[in-house]
């Protein structure tokens, strides 16, 4: 519960928000609050933050050490109901902000027993809301090599992917697939000996299977266009990526509403302006080295910032 946290990008974060005293903000990504916490010094009295998160130790977390704040409200749920939320929890059904720090915490990596590192024994869960039943390893049995490769291929863009799915497969037929430093052993003897690689063997397949065990991409996609739902007029959304293929739903998202590119080009030029409901808002996308030395994380974060017009 009380593993050490600072959070990613929080400077650069902070001033995406573009925080009114009065305004009504949304930290999608909870975690061990610490977006949150600099959102509620910006804050007026009359200001209000809602936070959600879908992992019990999160929601124990904000019940401890923020719920005495009158400003703060927790929901234990998935942010891809962001709408149900906002119209629960506002008058107006609008927010002035909206923060996604996407991918798994660091809390959530440095336990063990959540099973997130491939650098720490631990089951094989990786699941972010644990009140859900399929659990990475229950997936691995019941999924067949071809569906793993895929997954792998897919989520972690990981070339070896067939030959990493065959391994797990004769691995758990055998009964040597237990805990997360076998899964990482696995993976690893995959990788040709004489391969020099930058990255641990067994990131993307570990990065994979969270992302597909816990539908990471499908939720992503849901809340975006849900934001523009509640966001008001001048309300900003800042998103906080740690992989490729988020950065890239993301700025694909960003693209489409700020140009209007996906509105047929035969159209007459008038109707270009009814999608764009959007403004870049430009910020460095990647962490300083001060954020960097802040944690080690923020090397490969990249946050983008859009304002609804």
């Amino acid at each position: 519960m009380n593993f050490p946290h600072s959070p990613v990008m929080l400077r650069s974060a902070i001033k995406g928000l573009n925080i009114v005293h009065g305004g009504t903000y949304v930290d999608c990504t909870f975690g061990r609050g610490g977006h949150s916490e600099n959102i509620l010094k910006s804050l007026g009295n009359d200001g209000k933050l809602i936070a959600i998160d879908k992992d019990k130790d999160a929601e124990d977390y904000a019940k401890n050490n923020f719920i005495k704040d009158k400003r703060f409200i927790f929901e234990k749920n998935n942010f891809s109901n962001i709408v149900n939320i906002v119209e629960k929890h506002t008058k107006t059904n609008k927010v002035d902000g909206i923060l996604l720090d996407l991918g798994v915490s660091s809390p959530q990596l440095d336990d063990a027993s959540r099973g997130f590192s491939f650098m720490k024994e631990g089951p094989i869960d990786m699941r972010m809301d644990r009140a859900t039943h399929m659990t990475a390893l229950l997936w691995l049995q019941e999924a067949t090599i071809e569906e793993i490769s895929k997954v792998l291929k897919k989520y972690g863009e990981e070339k070896y992917s067939f030959r990493i799915a065959k391994a797990i497969k004769i691995a758990i037929e055998d009964n040597n697939l237990k805990t997360t430093l076998d899964l990482s052993k696995i993976i690893s003897d995959c990788y040709p000996k004489k391969e020099s690689i930058k990255k641990n063997p067994a990131t993307k397949s570990f990065q994979a299977i969270r992302i597909f065990i816990n539908k990471e991409l499908q939720e992503l996609e849901k809340i975006l266009d849900d934001c523009l739902k509640v966001i008001s007029i001048k309300g900003r959304l800042v998103v906080i990526s740690f992989h490729s293929l988020e950065d890239r739903i993301v700025k694909n998202f960003i693209n489409k509403y700020s140009s209007g590119k996906n509105i047929i080009r035969k159209l007459p030029i008038t109707n270009i302006n009814q999608n764009i409901l959007l403004k870049k808002i430009k910020i460095p996308l990647k962490a300083t080295e001060e954020e960097i030395q802040e944690n080690i994380r923020s090397r490969s974060a990249r946050l983008r910032v859009a304002e609804r017009i």
